[in-house]
């Protein structure tokens, strides 16, 4: 069937383009096809909508007079089909109609500007594609140059080096950066052998392999992947194949704010940022950085590690403005590996004491080092008698407190995994002359106090609120046998009841005897606690059940208080909703997870108990618990 008026393409009818030649010549069609082009709607480009605040009115025609069609939240991507000078031609949820320019950042204002990246990172790639490889990465701290834009990318520059960056990840074309990131670069050491890819996809082109033990410089986290540098090459890495190394712990000041302010809001950017940060136990270390990812510092890097000393977390604190610019979730990370410990050749065993003369009451220390950490025995015998069998430990250094003169002798057997033993002996001297110093922090539980008499029980079993109080008693300046623990455990002996010491009784007559003040209630309030104790005030308190210890100071950021407690095991069995702590150099604090991380911490062979010790906990939980001042007066007595 033919139709009318109608011609298909070949059937002798002239094209367009033949009819253009034919009535107006070559000059005629390229000005015609000009015209045409010119009509034809512009390419559209993706931009970013930025208002001093609010939404921006979409109108079906360019004046404010006309209909409007929608509105724009602030900080939105919209598609813009024709950029004008003062309208421009939008798309926004399949509508359209026309916004103010002034409002747009379009991609083709960035030419020849300065800018800093959207969020995050630039990752700058050698051409304009996804899977190029990466030649420099910059920071949310560094700015780069845009040289052109190409379509859906921006060629920028960084330092010396220059590539690729997707347009959309500069759509704010801020010129300050925004100060907060997803990342910190970290150094680590791979695991096991892996592949470096150009991408987070497993089956892309791999540029390099690591070898287990080789350096890289972690920079972005991607899933189970990672951003890392090794040497000259930038890819992928699975996370679960790199140790990262994190913080090392440093003394070191720096800008207006302490370790502990930089820890302190490290801690809340992490909280913020982080769910599960709030619910694990973590522990922490500061160091001072004096640039990091090529910005001038100084800042505090703060490491967060978990039970296991595995590296989760990191946060990056400004010095002198105090905020915290780069926090970091790690833990996909693979766990580091103990350090070997240094051991000893097979079937070795060394034993040192720290006295071959001693005097009764002094505290002998014991170390053995050994080929394997397995297990240890000890052995002690008096003038050939035997006075102590240990059963079999982990303990490898060791204490003992004589109580008599003689000449002793120590036998100490270690066991391997294999049941291979070794014993050797080591001896030492007892004299008659007792030691008669004051020990900074007495230990109840080192065998010394079970024949002290307290009333109907005895100062081992009984002695912790006596010992505390005579810890307060030096720390004020008194001096003088009525000070000793036996002779306050005579002295108030009637305070001691079925139940245990009345703690208030005890301190209220002690105070009266001593010219100290106190008062019958117990303060629970951690800014007045805080304050009290930067004045010199001290404090008796129930630590954990049925057991009394001294608090003697606080910490400098006001967090921590400083603990003085004769029979720290009793402690570390029984608290709750809290952990015994040690401070690290930089002034930060980490939990004891066994009595033997706490510093100085002694275990006493005969009694298989630990010996007196000063640790921290928070102020939180000495004001949940309740202390009793004990408060110097300003003229001291020696009695």
């Amino acid at each position: 069937m033919v139709q009318s008026g109608k011609k298909k393409r070949g059937d002798g009818a002239p094209r367009v383009e033949e009819q253009l030649v034919k009535r107006y010549g070559l000059w005629g069609l390229a000005v015609c096809l000009a015209l045409l082009l010119c009509a034809l709607p512009a390419f559209a480009e993706t931009a970013r909508v930025v208002t001093p605040g609010g939404k921006v009115n979409v109108r079906k025609a360019a004046n404010e007079k006309s209909r409007l069609v929608t509105s724009v939240p602030n900080k939105t991507l919209v598609e813009v089909v024709e950029a004008g000078e003062t309208w421009s031609k939008i798309t926004y949820k399949k509508q359209t109609g026309y916004m103010k320019t002034e409002f747009l950042k379009l991609p083709s204002q960035l030419s020849g500007k300065k800018v800093y990246a959207d969020e995050g990172t630039l990752l700058l790639r050698k051409t304009a594609a996804a899977d190029a490889a990466i030649v420099a990465l910059a920071g949310p701290q560094n700015a780069v140059t845009v040289e052109s834009v190409e379509g859906a990318w921006a060629k920028v520059k960084y330092g010396k080096a220059s590539g690729y960056v997707p347009v959309e990840q500069l759509s704010y074309q801020r010129d300050k950066a925004s100060g907060s990131a997803s990342w910190i670069s970290e150094t680590g050491t791979v695991s096991k052998a892996c592949k470096v890819r150009l991408t987070a996809d497993a089956s892309s082109k791999a540029v390099a392999s690591l070898a287990a033990g080789e350096k890289v410089t972690v920079a972005l986290l991607d899933g189970k992947n990672c951003l890392v540098q090794a040497g000259e090459v930038w890819g992928y890495a699975p996370k679960a194949g790199i140790v990262l190394t994190g913080a090392e712990d440093t003394e070191e000041k720096a800008g207006s704010i302490s370790h502990a302010e930089a820890a302190s809001t490290a801690t809340a950017a992490l909280k913020q940022r982080y769910k599960a940060f709030a619910k694990g136990r973590f522990y922490y270390t500061v160091a001072v950085c004096k640039t990091k990812d090529g910005v001038k510092g100084p800042f505090y890097h703060c490491a967060f590690y978990d039970d296991q000393d595995q590296y989760l977390y990191g946060a990056l604190v400004n010095a002198k403005t105090g905020k915290a610019v780069f926090t970091g979730d790690y833990s996909g990370f693979a766990a580091p590996k103990k350090a070997a410990e240094q051991l000893l050749p097979a079937g070795e065993v060394k034993v040192t004491l720290s006295a071959e003369t001693l005097k009764i009451g002094d505290v002998l220390d014991i170390t053995v080092e050994a080929w394997t950490r397995k297990a240890c025995q000890y052995t002690l015998k008096k003038d050939g008698k035997q006075v102590v069998s240990t059963a079999e430990g982990q303990h490898f250094t060791a204490a003992y407190r004589p109580k008599e003169a003689g000449e002793y002798e120590l036998s100490v057997t270690v066991k391997d995994e294999k049941k291979q033993k070794k014993t050797v002996q080591a001896a030492f001297t007892v004299t008659e002359q007792k030691n008669s110093a004051q020990p900074a922090v007495y230990s109840q539980k080192d065998g010394w106090w079970k024949t002290v008499a307290y009333r109907k029980s005895n100062m081992d079993h009984s002695g912790c609120a006596i010992f505390a109080l005579s810890h307060a008693l030096h720390r004020m300046g008194f001096t003088g046998n009525q000070t000793l623990p036996q002779n306050l455990a005579k002295k108030y002996a009637m305070c001691l009841t079925p139940e245990g010491t009345n703690n208030e009784w005890l301190i209220r007559v002690a105070a009266a005897d001593f010219g100290f003040t106190t008062q019958r209630l117990l303060i629970k309030d951690e800014k007045e606690i805080v304050k009290l104790l930067r004045a010199g005030t001290l404090f008796s308190f129930s630590v954990a059940r049925g057991h009394i210890a001294m608090i003697s100071g606080v910490s400098e950021d006001g967090e921590m208080v400083r603990v003085v407690d004769s029979a720290p095991l009793a402690t570390f069995e029984r608290i709750v909703n809290a952990s015994m702590c040690y401070q690290l150099r930089s002034g930060s604090f980490r939990a004891a997870l066994s009595m033997d991380d706490l510093p100085s911490a002694r275990w006493y062979l005969d009694t298989d108990e630990y010996g007196g010790l000063e640790y921290w906990l928070p102020v939180s939980y000495a004001a949940k618990r309740g202390v009793r001042v004990i408060q110097p007066s300003s003229a001291k007595q020696e009695k």
